[in-house]
């Protein structure tokens, strides 16, 4: 953890990096076999979808509603990105200056935000027709899928757990379980809202958590293996 972040990556930090690969290859092919499942079925909706969104419209009361429209803020950019600019200020364990600090935000946010980019990209790409808007109780725009709010909750939530993992580590394992269980709630109630107010398709929320989670994944393993040292500790 002293040494160099240019020296990259020591065995332990290999031994991650190839974890994260893992990781990535695995959602990254969930979610690319799930998107040419939605192209190919086109105005069709599967089954489970049709089921899930029947079963939410015959469950949800006036309240959930309304705690669902709070929580589902969680996944808005304009809320994510600068929390995460100022948690990878923050994160970094070892003295930096401003300047470093700063880039280092600039790095987290930068690449989380390019990933939620993409992600709409895809979402334009595919141009999924989303659930009927009588069925709404929420605010929500442009084709259905991914969820681009449950694909922004996810990199935030898993990108600030990445970043600040060194910052736990400190207080034991626990703490680091802890982090990882809430980044993974995070994504999760944000995913859960969009199905809960009937603006998207279950699937497309799935999609959301497999791309995000793909990302981070891939944002992590880049990270860790170049200059940028192992992990957000180093940087």
């Amino acid at each position: 953890m002293s040494a160099p972040a240019e020296r990259g990556p020591d065995a332990r930090g290999w031994k991650q990096v190839r974890r994260y690969v893992w990781i990535a290859c695995a959602t990254g092919l969930g979610f690319g076999v799930l998107t040419v499942a939605v192209w190919l079925a086109g105005p069709q909706v599967p089954l489970g979808d049709l089921g899930w969104h029947s079963w939410v419209l015959s469950t949800r009361t006036a309240t959930d509603v309304a705690v669902a429209n709070v929580l589902t803020w969680g996944g808005s950019t304009w809320l994510a990105l600068p929390v995460l600019l100022a948690v990878g200020m923050w994160a970094p364990a070892a003295p930096r200056s401003a300047l470093r600090r700063l880039r280092s935000g600039i790095v987290l946010s930068g690449l989380a935000g390019l990933g939620v980019f993409l992600g709409l990209v895809v979402n334009h790409r595919v141009d999924r027709l989303r659930a009927p808007v009588l069925d709404w109780a929420g605010a929500a725009g442009g084709p259905s899928y991914p969820s681009g709010h449950t694909t922004t909750a996810t990199v935030f939530a898993l990108c600030c757990a990445w970043a600040l993992t060194p910052r736990a580590r400190r207080q034991g394992p626990r703490a680091v379980r802890i982090l990882w269980v809430v980044a993974v709630a995070y994504a999760a109630v944000v995913g859960w809202t969009r199905v809960w107010l009937g603006v998207h398709w279950a699937s497309d929320v799935v999609g959301g958590w497999l791309y995000g989670t793909a990302w981070v994944a891939v944002m992590a393993a880049v990270l860790s293996a170049s200059g940028a040292g192992r992990g957000p500790e180093s940087r």
